[in-house]
Order: structure tokens, then sequence, then C-alpha cells
């Protein structure tokens, strides 16, 4: 096996820790079960995709899979769709030299993905990309430390920008999955813009308009001065605390039940969710439970995606 660990599981929603291994685990079940896959597989490379040639014949097919859409310059998180590998569906996210992260699905090979599944979880990829990138990236590299430095462009009535700050050595995934790429604003970001200008046209002279996703917070402000109208925006991405703490004004949780949350969101067992506060694994287990009581829940996964505005609550 090449660097990084592979999990395997079933796409079963459950509280069990061994079926939730991480955000990596969350992501995989909640996209098995919307593309209604058999099983999954994930895996996750801290330093980047390996070279195809340096793994054995099990991995090469992953490794050929990242290298192409690394050489193609495709922008992450990317969706992969193989039916002469027996119905195999390929969910890559981070950014290309890593870190970077893959879900394989599968059905049976008789009958692959139908078109109505594949539509459905790439326009949930779509929506949510950015925000699940921003949680494997945490699980799979917790040492490597985000900036919150905001991005930052200048775009023109149709979207197009004009004026953009070079990338930064430290800047995460988020912030490569927000900059303008080969003349056209995140298509993550595309439609909210286009909504806050609509909004911008009605808002007194000056004013500046925003919206709070469930990935960042944008902020679009026209320039003065000018025929032809500009408009600066500024993404914030999210951060774990801002998250927990809307979720505990949202869901009326008490302290003990944000600090469990916070330690749910990282990917953490009950296990090491008592040691990490110092409680016992049964009392950890109780507060998860109310969690999962207040939001509603059935399980870990839709705890993660409630909280993380993955779904309606």
């Amino acid at each position: 096996m090449t660097g990084g660990a592979i999990l395997h599981g079933d796409p079963r929603f459950s509280v069990h820790d061994e079926h939730s291994p991480g955000a990596l685990g969350y992501a995989a079940e909640v996209f098995a079960a919307i593309a209604g896959a058999e099983s999954y597989a994930v895996r996750s490379y801290v330093a980047g995709a390996p070279s195809p040639r340096a793994c054995d014949e099990g991995e090469r097919e992953l490794a050929s899979l990242l290298r192409d859409l690394q050489l193609r310059d495709e922008v992450l998180p990317a969706l992969v769709v193989r039916s002469r590998t027996g119905g195999a569906m390929f969910l890559v996210f981070g950014r290309h030299g890593g870190p970077v992260a893959v879900i394989r699905l599968d059905v049976d090979g008789a009958r692959g993905f139908r078109p109505a599944q594949i539509a459905e979880t790439r326009r949930f990829l779509d929506e949510h990309g950015a925000a699940i990138t921003h949680w494997i990236v945490d699980g799979a590299a917790p040492q490597w430390q985000r900036s919150s430095a905001p991005v930052m462009f200048v775009i023109d009535e149709h979207l197009r920008p004009v004026l953009a700050e070079e990338s930064g050595a430290d800047d995460s995934p988020l912030h490569a999955l927000y900059r303008p790429r080969n003349g056209h604003a995140p298509p993550l970001l595309a439609d909210t813009l286009a909504q806050l200008i609509a909004e911008l046209e009605t808002s007194p002279r000056g004013a500046a308009v925003s919206r709070a996703l469930p990935f960042a917070f944008v902020r679009l402000a026209r320039l003065a001065g000018g025929a032809a109208p500009f408009f600066l925006v500024s993404v914030e991405p999210a951060r774990r605390r801002a998250t927990v703490l809307r979720a505990m004004t949202r869901y009326g949780l008490s302290r003990r039940e944000g600090q469990v949350l916070g330690e749910v969101l990282r990917g953490a067992s009950s296990t090491e969710i008592g040691e990490s506060l110092s409680i016992s694994g049964s009392t950890a287990t109780f507060h998860l439970k109310q969690l999962l009581r207040k939001t509603s829940s059935r399980n870990r996964t839709e705890l993660t995606a409630r909280v993380l505005g993955w779904e309606g609550a």
C-alpha cells in the first residue's frame, strides 16, 4: 500500500463508529445513499496522489485517475463515472498535490449507475462540494493549518473576473475552490453571486449584500465610479468553531453538547470523545443521543449533514 490509510465500508447509516470513519466516512455514507451504491471505499493521501508506477495493481487504477485529473487541470471536487469497471463512481476532493481524498462508489456491474442517480450525485456535489472538502481535508491532514484570510476578487455583471489576487502558499483547498479560474467565477459560487447581484440592484446605493452558505460567508458590494458595474466579492471559508456555535443557537444545545458536537465533526469515536473531554464513554454516548434527539437525526451521518447544512432540518 502507498501512503494514506484506506478505509472500506458499506452504505448503511449507523451510529456505530466502525461505519463512520471520520469526515471522509460521513461523506461516503451520504453519497452512497444518494447514488444508490451497494458499497464504497475511501482513501486519502496527505502528500498528494502517488505515481501509478509506484503502486501495486490494486491501487494503480485510482492513482491513474488522480493523475489524469491533474493533467487535465480539472477543478476539484470532481466526479468520474467508469462503467467499464463494473459500475464505479469516483468522487475526488482536496487539491492537486495534496491533501486529496477519493470516495469510490460501486453498484452491480450488470446495471451500473442510472443517469438519474449520477445527476443527483452531481447536483449534490456541485452544491456542497466545498463544505465536504473542508471537513475531509481537516480529517485527512489535521496538522495542516488553514489560512483564515478571506478570498477577494472583482467581477462584472456577467460574473466575469476582472481582478483577482494571486494564490498564496498557505492557501487551503477551500481557497482554491473560491478563486476565479480561466476567466470564470468559481463554479460553486456562480448561482449565489448572480442572486446577490440581483439583490444589490434593489438595494440603496453604497449598500452591500451577503449570504451565509453551509461552507462560507459571501459578501458582495458594488465598486464606486465607472459606467459599467463592477462588484467586489469577499468569501470567508467556514470554520468548525463557527459551525458549532451556530448549531448551539439553532438547536438549543448545552455547552457540553456543543463540545461533544465539535468532537463528532472531527470524526472522533465515543471513546475518543470521552478521552478528549475527560468524561466516560457512556457519558459521551448519552450526550450524543441528546444531540441526535435535539437535531431530529437518526444517526451521526444525519447529524453531520444537518449541522453542516447539507440538508434541511
